[in-house]
């Protein structure tokens, strides 16, 4: 049965009670982490032997709130003996610094136990994981918005940010990443969905309303909410249900919900 497990939901700001961005899918026996914010190592501790079974991370795109965590959970998984290889599927530009960063942090890859590869995403190429998994990364402009307008902020990176469809037989759960524009979500939502996590701190209900009301899509998750978002949650909810009546379920996810298909 697939299901999704919510290890942190909340966005970049600093809480006490939402950790930084990280879901476990579970596929059957495989087992996907999407997006690592720390502390995402204690936390997949709490669930038994993940640290040690999690077959894949897959990393929407390079601020801090989502990747990391990563350094920590090679450093767990060394000290747990984990002897499982590990894919780690990431934005293209990411490779390099998150090997240099993991290096300066005394952590020889040889010295993990276990093996690492490393997998940049190219845009709309779908890969296939073991066990019929098809993972498709669809590029946004997230970083390009958010990071190309800052003071000091280098012209020649990439920007590469992206949203991810992930597909096991008649299982298909969306994750929007983090997105520039809500609209960025429609070619995603073209084909039937099982579910959809959509951040909620970039694009508003206004934005986001009118992209979903014709997709057919069963369950919406909101995460990674606004600040203005986070104090009533029961609220957004039934103010989401009653703006898109189509979408079966909605929810707004607290860390450590668990979400059974």
């Amino acid at each position: 049965m697939p299901s999704l497990s919510f290890i942190g939901t909340g966005s970049g700001f600093p809480s006490s009670d939402r950790f930084f961005s990280s879901t476990l899918v579970h596929l059957g026996s495989k087992h996907l982490l999407v997006d690592a914010g720390e502390p995402c190592v204690h936390l997949l501790r709490e669930r038994g032997n993940m640290i040690e079974e999690i077959d894949a991370i897959l990393i929407t795109h390079g601020h801090v709130d989502h990747i990391g965590g990563i350094p920590a959970f090679l450093q767990g998984a060394m000290l747990l003996e984990r002897k499982k290889p590990l894919a780690i599927h990431l934005p293209r530009e990411m490779l390099s610094p998150l090997q240099s960063w993991i290096a300066a942090l005394y952590l020889p890859e040889i010295g993990l136990g276990f093996s690492v590869s490393w997998n940049p995403w190219n845009p709309d190429a779908p890969v296939l994981l073991e066990g019929d998994i098809l993972i498709t990364p669809h590029a946004n402009q997230h970083l390009v918005e958010c990071y190309r307008g800052l003071s000091g902020a280098d012209p020649s990176k990439e920007c590469q940010s992206y949203s991810l469809d992930i597909k096991a037989g008649n299982f298909r759960t969306l994750f929007s990443g983090d997105l520039a524009r809500a609209s960025e979500l429609l070619s995603l939502l073209v084909n039937p969905a099982t579910v959809l996590v959509s951040e909620l701190s970039h694009v508003t209900i206004e934005e986001l309303v009118p992209v979903l009301a014709e997709a057919d899509l069963g369950t919406l998750c909101l995460v990674h909410l606004s600040e203005d978002m986070v104090g009533d949650r029961s609220e957004l909810q039934g103010r989401i249900e009653e703006l898109l009546p189509a979408i079966k379920d909605v929810i707004v996810p607290e860390d450590g919900t668990v979400l059974d298909f």
